[in-house]
């Protein structure tokens, strides 16, 4: 039976079985758009930065078959729910191929490496990192919350520095982040990743984008491209057919 602390949810359409904070940060849009940036025959190894509650890992475990998932997140609650689903029957045609670790995905090699995560160990890597920065915003007065949405001055180029060390050469990386966060996003790239695509997420048509999804490959020279972007809500607010589609894992993004 789940917690006080955490309640069953349904995801990718009921694909996925979650536990997660009756309060709080939950996963939502930004998880099911990152998981989309992994294609369906995916194969290898990727590692979530940021894993929560295990939303993406599962996802992309659930639409990939070929891929194995490791999930690294620093919050003790977080890792025991994402490791509660694990042993959800709902999860159970996909859960043996994730599993999730206790651990500061900033931290350095020693660090990783006690964890299990070698450097050039993974093919595929992807993160949601906290969207704000602390000192910009008031944090929020839930723990978990503020934790997964406010990061440390710098953290940025901390996540990607590690995504680099983690990835094997041609390995290939996806990002969610604030569309307004470009700039940052685009020079923590830099030395470390090249074709780079830039996916902007339109919350309705003529509105600015609110979010992007970003891919790179470790080590490619290739150029920078901008993709058409997704519109999101129809007029009345229902859900545009791509985006319903990617919430639903029916389809996933064309992207590689």
């Amino acid at each position: 039976m789940p917690s006080d602390a955490e309640c069953p949810d349904g995801f990718l359409g009921g694909r996925v079985h979650l536990y997660q904070p009756r309060s709080g940060h939950r996963a939502g849009l930004d998880a099911a758009f990152l998981q989309a940036a992994i294609p369906g025959e995916a194969s290898g190894h990727l590692i979530d930065f940021g894993a929560g509650c295990g939303a993406v890992a599962l996802a992309v475990a659930a639409r990939a078959p070929a891929l194995t998932v490791t999930g690294v997140e620093r919050e003790t609650a977080m890792v025991a729910m994402a490791k509660r689903a694990l042993t959800d029957p709902g999860n159970a045609e996909f859960a043996g191929q994730v599993r999730f670790v206790e651990g500061d995905v900033t931290a350095g090699r020693p660090a990783r490496k006690a964890l299990g995560l070698a450097d050039q160990s993974a093919d595929w890597l992807v993160m949601n990192p906290p969207f704000d920065t602390a000192g910009n915003v008031r944090a929020a007065p839930d723990r978990l919350k503020a934790a997964a949405h406010v990061m440390d001055a710098g953290g940025l180029d901390a996540w990607v520095r590690s995504a680099a060390g983690l990835l094997k050469a041609k390995g290939r990386l996806a990002v969610i982040h604030r569309a307004d966060a470009l700039a940052e996003l685009v020079t923590a790239l830099a030395g470390w990743f090249g074709a780079v695509k830039l996916l902007p997420l339109y919350p309705r048509a003529g509105a600015p984008a609110t979010r992007l999804v970003i891919t790179a490959i470790r080590g490619s020279k290739a150029p920078l491209s901008l993709l058409p972007g997704m519109v999101l809500h129809e007029k009345d607010g229902t859900w545009m057919p791509a985006a319903a589609d990617i919430l639903h894992g029916r389809t996933a993004l064309a992207l590689w």
